[in-house]
């Protein structure tokens, strides 16, 4: 072989090996960024991600915007009873059965932790009959043999002031007193951010919850119902 055949053949191999690092680079770099935005055990949206990118999205849409906060009951009864890999099913029931119950291409679904049993449901645009859409929600799980704590707060107003940020804030106290109330159930977090804003206090107790609506897996056992679901326009 001569010498320039070697050099053909030099260039040939490294131009192949710098195919195959940038190659190699790009599959890692997919796959940080995947870990980064989705959750590794239920493949919805990560809490960081919900953090830094998509709720501040949501803030500066320009749309309404409703926020449900979720907390499943009886997890740490069913990882005690039943082991860790029974509660990691639990997690991952709940988390389908939220990805079907939401508006596909509309709203987004988050794990809130990664280690976590909460859930944040980001609802884009007009909601209608806030009852309805939590009891749709509520009805899903239970459906799949998942009972959760759910808050539920939401705006119409669409300018960025300080209170329509206050939404997640509004939808988690919800979810506790939901919790207080022996879970299973919704309660509605009523708010006036127009109000609030010109409210220098500060003070989150302009949040209060307002109603409830209780819809155990037990009443749903006992009463099926053959009317169409409430709440949420259902993905095809």
């Amino acid at each position: 072989m001569s010498g320039s055949d070697l050099a053909v053949a030099a260039v040939a191999a490294a131009c192949f090996y710098a195919l195959w690092w940038a190659y190699s680079l790009s599959v890692r770099l997919r796959r940080i960024e995947r870990l980064s935005k989705f959750d590794s055990l239920t493949g919805l949206g990560s809490g960081d991600w919900l953090q830094t990118e998509r709720w501040p999205a949501a803030l500066r849409s320009g749309r309404p915007l409703g926020v449900a906060y979720l907390d499943l009951d009886h997890l740490k009864l069913t990882n005690d009873a039943r082991g860790h890999e029974a509660g990691d099913q639990y997690i991952c029931t709940a988390a389908d059965a939220l990805r079907q119950a939401v508006r596909r291409g509309v709203d987004e679904v988050f794990r809130g932790y990664q280690a976590g049993d909460e859930f944040i449901v980001l609802l884009h645009g007009p909601l209608g009959d806030l009852r309805r859409c939590a009891e749709s929600l509520l009805q899903r799980l239970a459906e799949r043999g998942v009972s959760a704590s759910l808050g539920l707060a939401y705006t119409t107003v669409t300018e960025f002031v300080p209170a329509r940020a206050e939404l997640r804030a509004a939808a988690e106290a919800a979810c506790r007193q939901a919790k207080k109330r022996g879970g299973g159930c919704a309660v509605l977090a009523d708010h006036d951010p127009r109000t609030a804003d010109s409210d220098d206090s500060g003070d989150r107790s302009n949040w209060s919850s307002t109603d409830s609506t209780s819809l155990t897996m037990q009443s749903q056992t006992a009463e099926p119902t053959t009317s169409p679901r409430p709440g949420l326009p259902v993905s095809p």
